[in-house]
């Protein structure tokens, strides 16, 4: 058996334990989280994501020890990254599940000192009919408010659309694109495929 598929195993069983009670497995590059991906029985937002405004992809597994106190719970690691400040295999955040059936609670560390991720930020995100993408819902600022950007915070990007509040020019809500997360692994068809993008037979 090759190296990397006994310390593949290895995460798994520490990191799902006998009981699967233990934190979620965490992998270093994309193939690893594929593998992992392919090794458990995954749930419909479990998998590999991407923050495309950012270039971050994360992958997003349960957390199954927490779970079992309170409502489902998902931990957010770092699989690839654009971002210097941020490592592969670093645990950027946690997703809650809420009350209501698709609608999610993000919280993801916004600062990082030395080898600590820090100041969590919250907001809510709701997933897609198809499950593949989670919809952010922007937080309102008010009219005079102005958005105090700080562009040192991780995920510069999703922050930065997240808290767009009201334009001042017409008075009422910023048009943008929705903002969130895209899923690219596992496919919805098993084959690769995309939604997002031509088929070619």
């Amino acid at each position: 058996m090759r190296y990397k598929e006994i310390l593949l195993s290895l995460i798994i069983i520490i990191g799902c334990g006998a009981m699967g009670m233990a934190e979620a497995p965490v992998a270093y590059d994309i193939d690893m989280a594929k593998e992992i991906c392919q090794e458990l029985p995954l749930e419909n937002l479990e998998g590999i994501w991407v923050y495309p405004d950012d270039n971050v992809t994360v992958l997003i597994l349960n957390d199954h020890e927490e779970s079992m106190q309170r409502f489902p719970s998902y931990t957010i690691s770092v699989v690839e990254t654009a971002d210097s400040r941020l490592r592969r295999g670093d645990k950027i955040g946690k997703l809650f599940a809420t009350a209501q059936e698709n609608v999610y609670r993000i919280e993801l560390s916004t600062e990082r000192k030395n080898d600590l991720l820090l100041k969590p930020k919250s907001c809510l995100a709701t997933l897609s009919s198809n499950g593949d993408a989670f919809i952010i819902k922007k937080q309102k600022l008010p009219f005079k408010s102005r958005l105090n950007l700080n562009f040192s915070r991780l995920l510069p990007g999703f922050w930065k659309i997240v808290s767009t509040g009201i334009s001042p020019s017409s008075g009422g809500p910023s048009v943008s694109p929705p903002v969130g997360l895209v899923k690219i692994f596992p496919s919805y068809d098993g084959n690769g495929s995309s939604r997002r993008k031509i088929r070619y037979l």
